[in-house]
């Protein structure tokens, strides 16, 4: 049976990223990794060191470092210091930031609703079910 589950799991991963993909493309006019990072700081809900953000990411704190150089230069970011360790500045949306990344997740929200259509009701129901069963036992999983 373990088997058998982490197949499905495996088969899973490609298809939910395809669909992903192709319901994000072209949703945000930054690069593959500046969307990340403004992602990422926005399902955080509140300021991020570069540390949390580079563990976060997997990404080297070099390369971050440019990175949130040139969205801060944009207007996305915005770096204050940390009141709590003076070598280290925290970094939080602007408001801009917070209103590409709204903008981003209600152009999927809406693709995806819209490839909806191509299932019929009893399909859907299937799929709402299913997915709302996946991740409470993932959840689950994790504790």
């Amino acid at each position: 049976m373990k088997n058998e589950i982490a197949n499905e799991y495996i088969n899973l991963i490609p298809n939910l990223f395809s669909s992903f993909s192709e319901l994000n493309k072209n949703s945000v006019a930054l690069t593959h990794i500046q969307s990340h990072v403004i992602e990422f700081v926005y399902m955080q809900k509140r300021a991020l060191n570069l540390k949390e953000i580079s563990s976060g990411l997997e990404i080297a704190k070099q390369q971050l470092t440019n990175i949130i150089a040139d969205l801060e230069v944009r207007g996305y970011l915005v770096k204050a210091p940390d009141t709590k360790d003076k070598r280290a500045v925290l970094v939080s949306l602007t408001p801009k930031g917070e209103e590409i990344e709204r903008e981003k997740w209600a152009e999927i929200y809406g693709r995806f609703s819209k490839s909806l259509d191509r299932l019929n009701d009893e399909e859907k129901v299937d799929l709402n079910f299913a997915l709302h069963k996946v991740n409470v036992l993932l959840k689950k999983m994790e504790e």
